[in-house]
């Protein structure tokens, strides 16, 4: 049985129900907007946001718990970053010294304002330095005979799905470092196995361990050249409180322990409008990965909500959500700010983002008060061994046998009770341990970082190079000083001597050499290594002045500056003229940087032009040259092929002539040769009229012959006859009187005679006029 105020049992077993608080935040435009002359596509009024899509003029409203104007200071509401602490962060502080755990992120997409909201620059303090403050201002108000406070903090990245502590400068074995990985404790849920834990006992503790966490991320993103500042970044408070309270008159002790996670997490991006590649892809996939499974488990918790319904949530995807489990749907007090860009060319970024937290104002937590195992057994067996002492004094004069197993309970209570009390005694003093081994350890990474070049204290006479980085929460971040005399420059290695140690692909061996003689400083680049001033490569000693950007290699970036000088004159740095009115930052130092690039660029160009021109000049003149010999023979040569030529198309045309000629000729021939055939055809007709005609007239005489012929014929019978009779007659007279009879027989065979002689003449005559008759 435990004996307690009705008040502590409550604070013991406190549960709730707790919704995730979200905020969104509208940030000014920034530079490159406003040299686009974009316009804001957002607009707030109370809890509302709302968005008008340039495209199609469409307007989508969003409601949550808070909406933050910070576009434009001098607007009424304007959220200042003291406004957005008190509002978010406060009420999470509060809860914190309560025994809740507590967890604030910060989402958006690149260059939202993520990092600028969650740790702020210079004097204008974000959340996470104004709640550190803020938690040792309150302590140092507490009574600390009442309330003890312990505090040990951790801060490391999640980069490409791996961890890396940033409070760790090199491994044991002087090494690198490994990355680290994640376990899940059955109590107290999911852990980074072997991540430093240091004890702080001030702010001014965190603000160095927060500085060399962020000089070591600098130098892991800028100089290691092994990783991107591209990664989320995870700071952790454990707060332990021990309240001394009393139990029947006796104190003892309560220990309540809270988990602040400070998160800002990498910008999401969309791949092809940032035209990332290679090991920038690479990043960008991994981001939108551990991004991608925080939003399907931030959208599996919110449809948990609404149905009540057991759901299976995604944690184990991701480095990162495993992480978060606790913090979301788990035992925390939790709010989250996104963080969103006002332009219309970032339109579909910021739906985006405000539609992701929107489903997360629909998760509740299961929030409790987190007290130490120890101290409350120990409370408990204080108030065990009380009960035990009234029950022996009622017990000592009734029953024996029951005081002594009192007694015995009472001794072995007490057996335990001072064990339990050497373990905290053993805790108290491994508390103090392990803040002399944090101290020791930061002493230890200091000197290696120094070895490297980098201060961590500020002369104010001494002029010093500062870093600058294309993410602004590590930009200034590492500050080399130049000491009196020479300052050498060159890559880091092992044994290297170089005060001011660099490693990259062209970061040379020996690099280069800043001197500073009486105030005066130049830079002096050492063989052919790349060495830029105000975006120029130089090649002789440069005097440098306050307010120079500085870039050794083409990867360090760096801003000049000179305590004294400034002091002494206010003159502008001699960089690009047309920039001078913006911050000398790294955005300012890289445009700068590719402005000259591009100016040298197109003077090498026009340089190479110009040579191409005269060399393309004398290879035109010596191939005009060689043209014209060319041309010259080739012209004779022509020349005579056009003279044979020339006697070919005369030879051609001749007999073409000739041709002509003929076909004249052939022609007129042709054209008598139809004319004589027309004539022929005519006479043809003609004489086959006459022929006809001719025909018809024989046919006619033939008749007529044939009927005179063969009157011929029968007078020639008949005179035949009558010749034969005379014969007949002269014969038989021959022999009375020869010489009377032979003058008539003459007359008769020449009249026979005339006869055959007509006949014959009638037949040729029928034989010339008919052809048949021949």
């Amino acid at each position: 049985t435990l004996v307690a105020s009705n008040s502590t049992e409550r604070d013991v077993f406190k549960v709730e129900n707790s919704k995730v608080i979200v905020a969104v935040r509208v940030r000014p435009f920034s530079n490159r907007e406003k040299d686009e002359n974009s316009l804001p596509v957002i607009s707030m009024s109370g809890s509302e946001t709302a968005v008008r899509h340039p495209a199609t003029n469409q307007v989508y409203s969003f409601s949550y718990d808070f909406s933050f104007w910070s576009f434009d200071n001098c607007h009424p509401n304007f959220a200042s970053q003291a406004m957005i602490y008190k509002t978010l962060a406060v009420p999470l502080l509060e809860r914190a010294f309560e025994g809740y755990n507590a967890c604030l992120f910060a989402y958006g997409q690149t260059g939202s304002g993520k990092s600028y909201t969650m740790m702020g620059f210079d004097e204008d303090q974000g959340i996470i330095p104004r709640l550190c403050e803020d938690l040792f201002t309150q302590i140092a108000q507490m009574d600390k005979q009442q309330i003890l406070y312990h505090l040990e903090m951790s801060f490391f990245e999640v980069y490409n799905e791996k961890i890396h502590d940033l409070l760790v400068f090199k491994a044991e074995s002087g090494q690198k470092k490994q990355p680290l990985r994640v376990r899940e404790h059955p109590v107290l849920g999911p852990y980074v196995e072997g991540l430093t834990v240091n004890v702080v006992s001030s702010y001014s503790d965190i603000q160095s361990w927060l500085e060399l966490g962020n000089k070591q991320r600098a130098t892991a993103a800028t100089v290691m050249n092994d990783k991107s500042s591209r990664s989320h970044s995870v700071f952790t408070l454990v707060m332990t409180q021990t309240k001394v309270e009393f139990v029947d008159e006796e104190q003892c002790d309560r220990r309540l322990t809270s988990h602040i996670n400070l998160i800002d997490l990498a910008g999401s991006e969309c791949c092809s409008m940032a035209q990332t590649t290679g090991e920038r892809l690479k990043e960008g996939v991994s981001i939108n990965k551990s991004l991608l499974t925080l939003g399907k488990v931030i959208s599996a918790l919110s449809k948990q909500s609404r149905s009540g319904k057991k759901t299976f949530i995604p944690y184990r995807e991701s480095v990162l959500t495993w992480l978060l489990k606790e913090s979301l749907g788990g035992n925390s007090q939790t709010a989250m700010i996104a963080t969103v860009s006002p332009a219309a060319s970032s339109t579909e970024e910021t739906l985006s983002t405000l539609r992701y937290a929107k489903q997360a104002c629909s998760i509740i937590n299961i929030a409790k008060v987190n007290e130490d195992v120890n101290a409350k057994l120990i409370r408990e067996l204080k108030a065990e061994i009380e009960k035990l002492k009234a029950a022996q004094k009622s017990a000592l004069n009734t029953d024996p046998e029951k005081y002594r197993r009192y007694l015995q309970e009472i001794t072995s209570l007490r057996v335990k009770l001072h064990q339990q009390e050497r373990d905290m005694a053993e805790m108290q003093r491994a508390w103090k341990e392990k803040f002399e081994q944090a101290e020791k350890r930061k002493m230890e990474d200091i000197k290696e970082l120094q070895k490297a070049g980098i201060a961590f204290k500020i002369d104010n006479h001494l002029p010093n190079l500062v870093n600058l980085n294309e993410d602004p929460q590590l930009s200034e971040v590492l500050l080399y000083m130049i000491k009196e005399g020479e300052t050498t420059v060159g890559r880091y290695t092992p044994n290297s001597k170089h005060d001011i140690q660099l490693s990259g692909v062209l970061i040379a061996d020996d690099h280069c050499v800043i001197k500073n003689t009486v105030g005066k400083v130049s830079i002096i680049p050492l063989r052919e290594a790349k060495t830029y001033v105000n975006g120029k490569c130089i090649l002789d000693p440069t005097v440098l002045h306050h307010g120079d950007r500085v870039i050794l290699g083409g990867d360090h970036y760096f801003r000049f500056n000179h305590p004294v000088e400034v002091q002494k004159v206010k003159r502008p740095s001699c960089g690009t003229m047309f920039l001078h009115d913006r911050p000398k930052d790294f955005e300012f130092a890289k445009n700068e940087l590719l402005i000259a690039q591009r100016m040298q660029l197109e003077s090498e160009i026009e340089e190479a032009r110009l040579k191409a021109k005269e060399e393309m000049m004398q290879s035109v003149q010596i191939a005009k040259e060689m043209v014209q010999q060319e041309l010259t023979s080739q012209k004779e040569a022509y020349e005579s092929k056009i003279k044979s030529l020339e006697a070919e198309v005369r030879e051609e045309s001749r007999k073409k002539q000739i041709q002509e000629l003929n076909n004249q000729k052939a022609a007129t021939k042709i054209q008598e040769l139809e004319k004589a055939k027309q004539n022929l055809e005519l006479e043809l007709h003609f004489n086959k009229k006459r022929l006809e005609m001719e025909t018809l007239a024989t046919k006619q005489a033939l008749e007529d012959h044939t009927i005179r012929h063969a009157k011929i014929l029968e007078a020639l019978e008949a005179e035949k006859q009558k010749i034969a009779e005379e014969i007949h007659t002269l014969q038989k007279n021959r022999g009375s009187g020869n010489k009377t009879m032979t003058i008539p027989l003459t007359w008769n065979s020449l009249k026979l005679s005339v006869m055959i002689k007509e006949a014959n003449t009638i037949s040729n005559e029928l034989g010339k006029n008919t052809v048949f008759y021949r």
